[in-house]
């Protein structure tokens, strides 16, 4: 039983991360860009045709498109749960865009709820308290509610199977990673790193088994399901993979925008999407160039990496601007310090616990992994939403005990 502290500090929480976030919804126009008029498409379709599809031939980048009369050729350009979770919301003709914007809110508050969970059973309260304020301010997260994206389904998804591997409670938390796999692809890895854990460690065997084996059981049927419709192996989607490898090999100056400006200039690129009918054919194409211009110049795409990389985590939050009443440099300027500071306070936990690894080797599975496969690839800063909430567990617990003077958990 959670104290009568425990109960308050949660309920407070919830009320500023739900607050925040709908504050957000609110003032905010609706956002449909590509991905989001692509999850439209598919939520639609399997709303109204009970098929997975855009509903006809899908080139890389095309607009999805509403009302659209057919053919519904089945696709697995994208990881399905999120268009699932569209169409159960879709009641009307028009896309339910304020519903999925308020549900969204509601997954950041849980999120917000998981990753308090989390930190209270194994730092304690006052690392709890500053992990789950840093998730309910966050700018991004709450920013990226109000758009047609699948960050706050998966946070939420991974979140919660994270407080539950810390309960050992492996069924529940496989099956939500599974999940979470088909809400985004990039959570596949980790399934894969926690099977080869289960096989060359005694450590949690059993646990980690039962993880894999759970994830699994959600994650196999939709790759049976591609194999029968797409005639290939597609673990869980084909959209990304090659496109960020190949785009990932573009150096973009920084402070000239939206990086996919330069991306679109890219020759291989556009031919790859002139030549090719289906998103997926075009990926393939990419893969293979991108993979080729790695081998020919490794040293240059390394430098290309390193200096592109910080991208993941900064860039100009001109979002910020409409809500807060400072000269644009300020706002710049304290959201780079204050990401900065975050990112060092992680940083400074996930050493400060190194001999309380058996406790928080789950947080650690859902950074270091993904960082790295993000590292290899074009990204935007959206993306590094996959690792905040583990990200800030480890912040929570530097600040806390930083601040009370300790420099061992």
């Amino acid at each position: 039983m959670l104290d009568r502290n425990t109960r308050w500090a949660i309920c407070a929480l919830l009320v500023i991360a739900f607050v925040v976030r709908l504050i957000c919804v609110l003032t905010r126009e609706y956002t449909i860009g590509v991905d989001g008029s692509e999850y439209l498409a598919l939520g639609q379709n399997i709303r109204l045709h009970a098929v997975y599809s855009y509903g006809a031939p899908h080139q890389w980048g095309d607009r999805g498109v509403l009302d659209s009369t057919g053919p519904f050729p089945p696709t697995a350009a994208r990881a399905p749960l999120y268009p699932l979770m569209i169409a159960g919301l879709w009641w009307d003709h028009q896309p339910p865009l304020l519903a999925i914007r308020l549900a969204q809110a509601v997954l950041g508050s849980l999120t917000v709820l998981f990753v308090y969970l989390t930190a209270l059973r194994v730092f304690g309260p006052r690392a709890a308290l500053l992990a789950g304020l840093a998730i309910a301010l966050g700018p991004l997260s709450s920013e990226l509610t109000t758009t047609i994206v699948s960050e706050s389904l998966f946070n939420f998804l991974t979140s919660a199977s994270v407080w539950l591997w810390s309960k050992q409670r492996g069924v529940m938390a496989g099956l939500l990673l599974g999940a979470a796999t088909l809400t985004r692809a990039i959570a596949l890895p980790i399934v894969v790193l926690i099977g080869i854990l289960a096989i060359l460690f005694k450590f949690n065997r059993s646990l980690h088994t039962r993880i894999v084996l759970a994830a699994l059981l959600v994650v196999v049927p939709w790759s049976v399901r591609n194999a029968i419709t797409q005639h290939s192996i597609v673990p869980v989607s084909t959209m990304g993979w090659g496109a960020n490898i190949l785009l990932g090999t573009r150096p973009v100056t920084y402070g000239s925008g939206n990086p996919f400006l330069t991306y679109v200039k890219d020759d291989t690129f556009i031919e790859a999407i002139r030549t090719t009918s289906t998103e997926a054919d075009a990926e393939k194409i990419m893969l293979r160039a991108g993979l080729e211009r790695i081998r020919q110049a490794p040293l240059h795409w390394l430098w290309v990496r390193i200096t592109q990389f910080p991208r993941l985590f900064v860039e100009t939050p001109s979002y910020l601007f409409r809500y807060v009443p400072l000269p644009p440099p300020i706002v710049t300027g304290a959201y780079f310090l204050g990401t900065f500071l975050f990112l060092g306070l992680a940083a400074t936990g996930m050493v400060m616990t190194l001999r309380r690894w058996r406790q928080t080797y789950p947080f650690a599975l859902f950074i270091v992994p993904i960082t790295a496969l993000f590292f290899v690839g074009a990204n935007e800063e959206r993306y590094s939403l996959a690792i905040l909430p583990m990200t800030a567990v480890f912040a929570g617990f530097a600040l806390s005990a930083l601040t009370r003077g300790k420099t061992t958990p």
